[in-house]
């Protein structure tokens, strides 16, 4: 695959952010997530990757995005990549991504994430790689509203899937045995979190991009035009017109709201993962435990919290009580095919 061309170039908070979006750009059809972050932002999730050698005319983060492109990342969706000289956005702010492992917890729902590409050596490219990365984070915060108390690391989730308790940084920092992330940035974590802080009183945080109107359109499916029930300046009005099946759109034809009965009582669904989390309800952080890649089917059709259904094993099942006798558990919409 050729090196990628990317859809538009701004600067974010002195970044170079290069735009290509996997929602636009998707030839091999990888699994996407499809819960909307719009209105939900609760923070920036900092995540490190290993420094990669690339071909004359690149850079890792381009190497990275295209990789993701071509289904070699897994299921691993982040909204940004960075590195010594720029970023490759990779999803739209209004999407959430899978990168922090805590399911349909905050992290993957309600934080942007930052994948900073470094090594081990702590050496001058990694420390500009880092340095762009708390440029963005800081760019992000205030873009937001949100103060430096809202930056987290991976292992922050991972700590608050476990069940743990803590302050932010103590849960940013705390041992965790699956995995301590961004294991180049945690070592010096309260250096990072200055530097960030010092960009957000600098006031780098600006976007040298021309300002648009936002329009939200209600469609069943971007491309179908004909299907356009309106299109509203408000978010909560298209919210509010928006009919079971059909999907608001904001002007770059994103997703950013899909009415939530989507899926219907009774209603075949496959998880594409082999071992998808599982959950005792609608709010749980941490897993009861997870399912095989297999068919199910849709309890009852209401959409609960946290973009999760009830889900069971038989048609016959459906909607059959007490719903704790035939309920299998809580999945999120996410790990539908």
């Amino acid at each position: 695959m050729a090196i990628l061309t990317p859809d538009k170039i701004t600067t974010l908070g002195g970044v170079n952010v290069k735009e290509y979006l996997l929602t636009r750009h998707n030839p091999n059809h990888i699994d996407m997530p499809s819960v909307s972050m719009a209105g939900k932002i609760i923070g920036v999730t900092v995540h490190n990757t290993d420094w990669i050698t690339v071909a004359r005319g690149t850079t890792p983060a381009e190497q990275y995005t295209r990789a993701t492109v071509n289904n070699n990342m897994r299921d691993v969706r982040v909204h940004y990549y960075v590195d010594s000289m720029c970023a490759w956005q990779n999803l739209p702010h209004s999407l959430s991504g899978w990168h922090a492992a805590d399911g349909s917890g905050n992290g993957n729902r309600r934080t942007i994430a930052i994948e900073c590409i470094m090594s081990s050596a702590y050496n001058s490219t990694d420390k500009k790689s880092e340095d762009n990365a708390a440029k963005l984070a800081a760019a992000l915060l205030k873009q937001y509203g949100l103060d430096i108390n809202h930056l987290y690391t991976h292992t922050h989730w991972l700590n608050v899937r476990d069940g743990r308790n803590g302050t932010v940084d103590q849960l940013n920092t705390m041992y965790n045995r699956y995995k301590m992330c961004p294991a180049y940035i945690l070592p010096h974590w309260a250096e990072f979190k200055k530097k960030v802080q010092s960009y957000l009183n600098a006031g780098t945080s600006t976007i040298s991009a021309p300002s648009t109107k936002q329009l939200y359109r209600v469609r069943k499916s971007w491309a179908d035009a004909k299907s356009q029930l309106g299109a509203y300046s408000s978010l909560e009005n298209a919210k509010k017109a928006c009919k079971t099946g059909y999907t608001v759109f904001d002007a770059a034809g994103n997703t950013v709201y899909t009415n939530g009965s989507k899926y219907a009582k009774g209603q075949k669904v496959q998880l594409y993962k082999s071992k998808t989390q599982l959950f005792a309800n609608d709010t749980a952080i941490t897993p009861a435990g997870t399912l095989p890649a297999d068919t199910y089917y849709i309890y009852d059709g209401i959409a609960c919290k946290n973009g999760r259904y009830r889900i069971t094993t038989t048609a016959e099942n459906c909607g059959m009580t007490p719903a704790g006798k035939y309920v299998t558990g809580y999945v999120s919409v996410d790990n539908f095919k």
